[in-house]
């Protein structure tokens, strides 16, 4: 499957779960990956999630990305975090994440 290919499978997989934005970051979004390059994604969650919530949540998305990357071979990167988690962040990572983003 070509790599766009696998990008949508990932946002068709996610989008299911409610609140969350997501995000492909670093040499796929910039065009520049290689076959055997990760797919980097920025996953927020909402900030109104418990902690139970978030945890449940995060296995979930683990678990809808886990079968796209073995029928697919290939890696995926989640950063997962919520929102004003991500938002108090301010360094160079995250300068370039914002840059590079594509939401999908």
């Amino acid at each position: 499957m070509r790599r766009p290919d696998i990008v949508r499978k990932i946002s068709e997989s996610l989008r299911n779960l409610e609140g969350l934005e997501t995000y492909v970051y670093g040499s796929e979004a910039r065009g520049e990956a290689s076959s055997d390059s990760d797919i980097d994604l920025l996953i927020l969650l909402p900030d109104s999630l418990s902690t139970k919530e978030r945890i449940e949540l995060e296995q979930q998305i683990h678990g809808q990305l886990l079968p796209i990357e073995l029928s697919e071979d290939t890696e995926i990167s989640p950063l997962i975090l919520q929102q004003k988690v991500w938002n108090s962040r301010k360094t160079f990572f995250t300068t370039n994440v914002l840059n590079d983003r594509i939401r999908i």
